[in-house]
C-alpha cells in the first residue's frame, strides 16, 4: 500500500477539476445553515419541540430530512466517477502500466470518497461553538462525539457501496442510479420496515430490523447509546464490499 498516498493526491485533485465537488459542497453548507437556523428557532420557544432535549442538536441532525436526502444524493455524486469515468476514458489502462496494484487503486479512491463525505459534516460541527459559546447552551458534547462516530462508519460504509457500483460499469449515471437505490433501500426501507413489524407487534422482527436501519442506528449514536456492534456492523460491510470491489475489478480488468 505504499503508493496509495500519491493515488490519493490524485483522486483529490481530479475532484476540484470539476464543478461537482464544489457544488455538492455548498449544497450541504446551505442545509447546515438551514438545519442550525431552525433549530436556534425552535430553542428560542418556551414550549418548542426541543425545548426539553439535553442534546437537541444530536437527535435535531439525526432526524433532519434534508440532512438524509442530501446524504442519499450526496454519496453516488462523489463516488459515481471514481473508476467509471477512469474505465470510459481509458485512462485506467494507463493507470495499471505502472507500478500499482488493484488493492491500491481501490483503497486510494475509497479514501478521497470518504475524505470528502467528511468534508460534507465539517459545516453542520462548525456551528456547534457558536450555540455552546455564544448562545450558552451547554449541551452533553458526549452524544456529539458519538454521532461523529456513527456518521463516520456509515460513510465509510456508504463510500465503499458507491466505489463498488462505480467499479461495476463504464457509465457514472447508471452507478450513480445503482448507489442511490441501494442506500435508499438501506435508510428509509429498512426503517419502514421496522416500523411495520412494531405495528404488528412482531416484537423479534421488529428488533432485527432496527439493528440494520441506519435512522435507528444513528438516532441511537445522537441518543448516546455508543452500540459497538453497529460499528462492527459498518466496518464489516466496508471490509466485504471493497474486498468484492477489488476482486471484480482485478477480474474485469480487461474489458
Amino acid at each position: 500500500m505504499r503508493h496509495v498516498p500519491a493515488l490519493l493526491a490524485r483522486e483529490l485533485n481530479a475532484y476540484f477539476l470539476g464543478p461537482m465537488a464544489y457544488l455538492v459542497l455548498l449544497a450541504f453548507q446551505f442545509i447546515a445553515f438551514l438545519n442550525f437556523w431552525e433549530l436556534v428557532d425552535a430553542l428560542s420557544r418556551p414550549q418548542g419541540e426541543y425545548s426539553s432535549l439535553r442534546d437537541p442538536m444530536n437527535r435535531y441532525i439525526a432526524e433532519s430530512t434534508p440532512f438524509w436526502f442530501a446524504i442519499l444524493v450526496a454519496v453516488p455524486a462523489l463516488t459515481m466517477r471514481l473508476l467509471a469515468e477512469e474505465k470510459r476514458s481509458g485512462t485506467i489502462e494507463t493507470l495499471l502500466t505502472t507500478p500499482v496494484t488493484e488493492g491500491e487503486i481501490i483503497v486510494s479512491k475509497w479514501l478521497a470518497g470518504l475524505i470528502m463525505y467528511g468534508a460534507l459534516l465539517i459545516p453542520f460541527a462548525l456551528y456547534l461553538p457558536f450555540l455552546y459559546y455564544q448562545a450558552n447552551y451547554h449541551f452533553d458534547p458526549g452524544p456529539i462525539l458519538g454521532l461523529g462516530v456513527g456518521l463516520t462508519t456509515m460513510g465509510m460504509m456508504f463510500v465503499s457501496i458507491g466505489v463498488f457500483f462505480s467499479a461495476l460499469t463504464r457509465n457514472q449515471v447508471v452507478a450513480a442510479i445503482w448507489t442511490f437505490v441501494t442506500l435508499f433501500l438501506m435508510v428509509v426501507v429498512t426503517h419502514l420496515l421496522a416500523f411495520y413489524f412494531a405495528g404488528r407487534q412482531q416484537t423479534r422482527s421488529a428488533d432485527a430490523a432496527r439493528h440494520v436501519a441506519i435512522l435507528d442506528q444513528i438516532r441511537n449514536f445522537a441518543m448516546g447509546r455508543f452500540d459497538l456492534r453497529t460499528i462492527a456492523l459498518h466496518l464489516s460491510v466496508c471490509v466485504f464490499v471493497l474486498y468484492a470491489t477489488t476482486t471484480i475489478f482485478a477480474a474485469r480488468r480487461g474489458r
